[in-house]
């Protein structure tokens, strides 16, 4: 992989941060009226975009954080948490009618479920995202597309104003809680130069029985898209063709936060101008990095340690093979 080298690009990352609230180590994950105990407990800062955003800055690349939180706790060790990754946080507002939004994850390792309030999560503002932050920014993200209640009405200006300044693009749409998959999300999608959805969400906002045939729905929209399948790697593509990059087979420890710092992989890559291939690649390494360290661990620590990974996982590596 080429070395990253020459300008650090800015991201500025927009949308949720939060508490999460992990059990591990749970030997099922219970049913209605069940109880399952767990091996581990932690309160970590989670949330899509808070996530993506801390593993983002761990690999190099500057970020400047937008989001809200509420006057708790939980939001100043939000705060704290995502400056000490070395996060600009000059966009984060502490709204003091809000609580801080709050996730508990149940996580056998391999398997999760998930419960949220939503508090400050859904309440980031179009006037939250100032000027001055994306004319001092090269790329926007934004996570958890359909958790963003607020934000949605005026997420195409956003991306629009964005592209407008010459910034690059990226949105994750997370899981809908609601169901309801709207279709806004298509007229967005022009706006958005790399797609982040895992499969059955990618499946769930087209309406395709397989991931690449959603694959190739999305790209009729989004100038990149890449749907993260797990331990089967990931599919990535764009008009003109796809290619399947499949995993690593690393100890699968937690894969809770896997998705989100795969995000920050594929993202480094694309920002560093590599190709489909390699920020595909580097996107699962990160990944397997991740789900081999148990919660919070699950941060890459720096893009040497994805890069001796890569260096060491040989016997482990499969290539990206082009789609037909």
């Amino acid at each position: 992989m080429p070395d990253p080298g020459g300008l650090k690009k800015r991201v500025l990352a927009v949308g949720d941060v939060n508490v999460d609230i992990v059990f591990t180590g749970l030997n099922k994950i219970p049913l209605s009226e069940q109880e399952s105990l767990a091996l581990g407990l932690e309160t970590l800062i989670g949330g899509q975009t808070g996530t993506t955003a801390r593993a983002m800055c761990s690999l190099g690349l500057p970020v400047t954080f937008v989001g809200r939180v509420g006057d708790d706790d939980y939001g100043h060790k939000a705060i704290n948490e995502l400056a000490q990754a070395g996060i600009d946080i000059s966009g984060v507002l502490v709204d003091p009618s809000l609580k801080t939004g709050a996730t508990v994850v149940l996580s056998t390792g391999k398997e999760r479920a998930f419960a949220t309030y939503l508090g400050s999560i859904s309440e980031v503002r179009r006037a939250d995202v100032k000027s001055e932050f994306i004319s001092n920014a090269h790329h926007l993200h934004v996570g958890s597309y359909y958790l963003q209640e607020t934000l949605r009405p005026d997420m195409l200006g956003l991306f629009r104003e964005a592209k407008k300044q010459d910034l690059t693009t990226s949105l994750d749409p997370g899981w809908d809680p609601f169901s309801e998959w709207s279709n806004d999300i298509f007229e967005v999608l022009g706006y958005v130069d790399v797609f982040l959805p895992n499969e059955v969400e990618a499946m769930r906002i087209t309406g395709a029985e397989a991931p690449r045939k959603a694959l190739d729905i999305l790209a009729t929209f989004a100038s990149t898209v890449v749907i993260k399948m797990g331990a089967r790697g990931c599919l990535a593509g764009n008009s003109k063709h796809a290619l399947h990059c499949l995993g690593f087979k690393v100890p699968v420890m937690d894969v809770t936060s896997a998705g989100d710092i795969f995000n920050a992989g594929f993202l480094y890559g694309f920002l560093h101008g590599w190709s489909l291939e390699e920020s595909a690649e580097f996107a699962n390494a990160c990944g397997a990095v991740s789900i081999s360290k148990v919660g919070s661990a699950g941060i890459v620590t720096s893009s040497t340690e994805v890069r001796d990974f890569l260096a060491t996982a040989d016997s482990h590596r499969t290539l990206c093979g082009v789609e037909e």
